[in-house]
């Protein structure tokens, strides 16, 4: 059988002698456990990424002497035990980490050699990529090797290509200080090992990460510009969108034990439930559709109407300028380079040329990709790409569809009560200089940037994270609260917030606002509400009411405020007796006659007719403008609506347009020819979808 291929084999050596159990004066804490912490922390992120990497553990100091090398040399290396064989990391691991010091003493030395010969020779039928030895000590034994056994060893490391890494002091600063610091420095520095503090080594895992990608997925295709040419290209995966938390198996908890059941599982199952009855449905007796709108198609009745998008493809349709592609016409789930394909030469440097091309002429282009044999074809946009990592390439974004892309009318800003003075204008340039996230640390960080893209985590996955890893360690324990690392993520940094203090003041002077406080709904309330008694349910003190004097219109004995659909006729003709123009009653009667048709019940639009027959008969008479812009947009919603039984009602009563014949001011010749325009209107229109901010916004513009 083939062996198991393995990324990293981690051998970890954490020190448990005597020399561990000096408490530190800074944070009162022993060495043993903060090695124990960084250890676990270690630990906690390799199962919590998921990933497939082999962890082993090596106790320096310890009581007993377990490992191949005593057995294999006659008493030597002696206090080194093998406490966990390499293997996938455990929660179980991480409980068996020992929590109190020894009083013996190892020899740290001697701990690497038996930890390299543990990852060459502990592990059958695995082969590891990756040697890694991690030393967890703070080097107060002093090794008692010769300097060149040392030497040998050292060579010996290199050749197996084993990283040392040391964890607990930092070799830049202490290696001067004895022999035993600068060895263990120049096995870091010979094998591309690292040193760091446990304050260090805690604040890079103090995030959890998810597992890299070893090998990136390729997608292998042809470039096809027009019918002659063809490039083989390989897509490689730039960013890509996805879950923070990948999903966890649940599993019973089993309260006598205090740990997960042995005897029980989940079980999943799907069912397909009757909404009417609530039952169960067999999966004999259902067939697949499609759901339009709200009526579900069977796939059955539209097998004719399958697209076919052919095999997989990328083909151009054309170029076109950079500043035709906004932000808000890209879409899909991330980013992909495209490369000329690995070891064809030519394609790498046609490709290349095409890049080169694109870039001076400031174009884009636009393509059709078709990612597997009869999937969904979609729109990409490739823009070119020089990276300073040297390499020319094409950026692959995809594209949205009419459909998919909506416009907001917002109300316009360039009124008088908008213009800002200059003054304003400089207070927010200062303002936004004082909170750039660039330079928001001093020099006592390492990088000025905060929240930097694409390396800022989210506190929900991490707090997440916490929880899964606690609820490991502790099943019968409530969930802790967020850490402070991650709380922080929450908090504006120290020196932004202290800098912009005195620009904030400022823009606060130069923008005074007004606090719009919206009118309360009052909510009638019922005898049964009131809770009153019943004999003073009812009584009126009129005494305490104010009166309110309404203006009354009155015309001939009879209130006539304005146009209604009781009477819509009786109603324009004694407006018009009081002086009220034709364009000052076009809105109330077409309301009313609109109403009449949108609100019928009972389908007899008689009265709505004669209300539209008698304001065309006026309208020919004075002005026809107002009748014939009102019905050309009645007409369209009608058609929009499907109300077909309207149009053709509209032409049996002869209530069209007022033509010229009619009235010489009208601009309509004949019907025939409007209607033919009208058609060729409604169908160059665009179909887009406009969202219409809310009147509570727009009086908020107002009142700015």
């Amino acid at each position: 059988m083939a062996p198991k291929k393995i990324d990293t084999g981690l051998v970890i050596i954490l020190d448990i002698g005597v020399n561990t159990a000096s408490v530190g004066e800074l944070n009162k804490k022993s060495f043993l456990e903060e090695g124990r912490n960084f250890v676990a922390r270690l630990i906690e992120r390799k199962i919590v990424s998921q990933s497939t990497d082999y962890i082993g553990i090596v106790l320096l100091g310890s009581k007993e002497t377990e490992n191949n090398l005593n057995a294999q040399c006659g008493g030597g290396y002696r206090h080194i035990k093998i406490h966990a064989e390499l293997d996938s990391p455990t929660w179980k691991l991480i409980e068996t980490l020992p929590e109190k010091s020894t009083k013996t003493k190892g020899d740290w030395f001697d701990a690497l050699i038996v930890a390299a010969d543990h990852i060459k020779n502990g592990v059958a039928n695995v082969k590891i990529a990756n040697n890694k030895i991690i030393l967890v000590t703070n080097f107060e034994i002093p090794s008692q090797q010769e300097d060149e056994q040392i030497e040998q060893v050292l060579l010996g490391f290199q050749e197996e290509n084993i990283t040392v890494d040391v964890i607990g002091i930092s070799l830049e600063e202490e290696s001067y200080k004895n022999r035993d610091l600068s060895l263990a420095k120049k096995f870091v520095e010979q094998t591309d090992g690292v040193s760091a503090s446990f304050d260090h080594a805690m604040g890079y895992l103090q995030f959890q990460k998810k597992r890299k990608a070893i090998n990136p997925h390729q997608w292998n295709t042809v470039l096809n510009i027009g019918p002659n040419i063809k490039i083989p290209i390989t897509a490689y995966i730039k960013l890509k969108h996805g879950a923070d938390v990948d999903k966890w198996i649940d599993e019973p908890y089993d309260a006598a034990t205090g740990s997960a059941s042995t005897t029980q599982s989940v079980d999943k199952q799907k069912h397909h439930i009757n909404q009417e009855n609530q039952t169960k449905i067999d999966l004999k007796n259902t067939i697949d559709a499609y759901l339009y709108g709200q009526e579900p198609i069977p796939i059955a009745d539209c097998e004719s109407m399958f697209y076919e998008p052919g095999s997989t493809c990328l083909s151009l349709y054309g170029f076109t300028k950079t500043n035709n592609i906004k932000w808000h016409h890209l879409n899909g789930n991330g980013l992909e380079y495209i490369f000329g394909k690995k070891g064809d030469t030519k394609a790498q440097y046609a490709l290349r040329c095409l890049v080169v091309c694109m870039h001076e002429e400031n174009l884009y282009g636009i393509a059709r990709r078709v990612y597997r044999t009869n999937c969904a074809p979609k729109m990409y946009v490739l823009m070119p790409v020089f990276d300073v990592n040297n390499y020319v390439c094409l950026s692959m974004a995809q594209l949205c569809y009419k459909e998919e892309i909506k416009y907001m009318s917002f109300p316009p800003t360039n009124l008088k009560k908008y213009n800002c003075t200059d003054e304003q204008v400089d207070a927010f340039k200062d303002l936004i200089g004082a909170m750039d996230l660039t330079d928001a640390y001093d020099d006592t960080f390492d990088d000025k940037e905060a929240f930097p893209v694409g390396e800022s985590v989210s506190p929900g996955a991490q707090y997440m994270f916490d929880c899964i890893a606690y609820r490991a360690m502790n099943p019968g324990r409530p969930l802790p609260q967020p850490r402070d690392e991650i709380m922080n993520l929450f908090k504006v940094p120290e020196l932004l917030e202290s800098r912009s203090k005195a620009a904030l003041e400022k823009v606060k002077d130069l923008f005074p606002l007004k606090e719009v406080v919206p009118p309360k709904r009052r909510l009638k309330k019922t005898v049964e509400d009131q809770e009153l008694e019943p004999s003073t349910c009812f009584e009126n003190d009129t005494t305490s009411i104010p009166k309110v004097d309404l203006p009354s219109n009155k015309i001939n004995g009879a209130s006539t405020i304005k146009i209604s659909t009781m009477d819509p006729i009786s109603d324009f003709k004694a407006l018009k007796s009081i002086g009220k123009d034709i364009l000052e009653l076009t809105p109330q009667m077409t309301e009313a006659i609109e109403n009449l048709i949108y609100c019928n019940l009972d389908g007899n639009f008689t009265k709505a007719f004669e209300a539209l027959s008698f304001f065309r008969s006026e309208c020919v008479q004075t002005d026809p403008t107002s009748y014939n812009n009102w019905l050309q947009k009645f007409k369209t919603k009608l058609t929009n609506n499907k109300r077909n039984d309207i149009l053709e009602m509209i032409s049996e009563n002869k209530v069209n347009f007022i033509l010229k014949n009619e009235n010489q001011l009208s601009s309509f010749e004949t019907e025939a020819s409007h209607e033919e325009s009208q058609l060729y209107e409604n169908d160059t229109v665009p179909d887009t979808i406009e969202l219409t901010i809310a009147s509570e916004i727009n009086d908020m513009f107002d009142e700015m």
